[in-house]
């Protein structure tokens, strides 16, 4: 199947596809993107509670970048009675710069952007949150 599918035209407007060692460099760069570790720092930086509520990673892929946007609840009041139900009324959004190039020390693509937004009042999953920026998203 790979074989046939490298001989056929790509759509047009299509990028080439990339290399096998860039293409693992990304795959690489997404998978470490993927870790609650930057949004706990966010959370210590802002002496919030030290807990991130339903993370939730999205993998953003368009006009040639890919990004992983972090959601999250954070700080206090919490209500729920499972982590997997606990919400807050503040959301962290995260988003790596994009990943596509590799970075030049080979280590980190760069500075994470974050803010915190009022949570949409009565959505309490991350879910719901990320369905309410979904056009957002599309459009950026």
């Amino acid at each position: 199947v790979d074989g046939f599918l490298r001989r056929q035209p790509l759509p047009e407007g299509c990028a080439e596809p990339m290399e096998p060692e860039l293409l693992e460099g990304l795959v690489r760069r997404v998978a470490a993107s993927i870790s609650v570790i930057p949004g706990m720092e966010v959370v210590m930086k802002n002496s919030l509670s030290p807990a991130l509520w339903q993370p939730s990673f999205i993998i953003c892929i368009g006009s040639g970048q890919v990004r992983v946007l972090t959601l999250a609840f954070v700080g206090d009041p919490v209500s729920g009675d499972r982590p997997s139900s606990k919400s807050t009324p503040f959301v962290l959004r995260l988003v790596t710069p994009d990943l596509v190039p590799a970075p030049a020390d080979s280590q980190s693509p760069g500075p994470t952007h974050y803010c915190i937004h009022n949570a949409l009042v009565g959505a309490e999953t991350i879910a719901m949150q990320l369905a309410d920026i979904a056009e957002e998203l599309f459009t950026a």
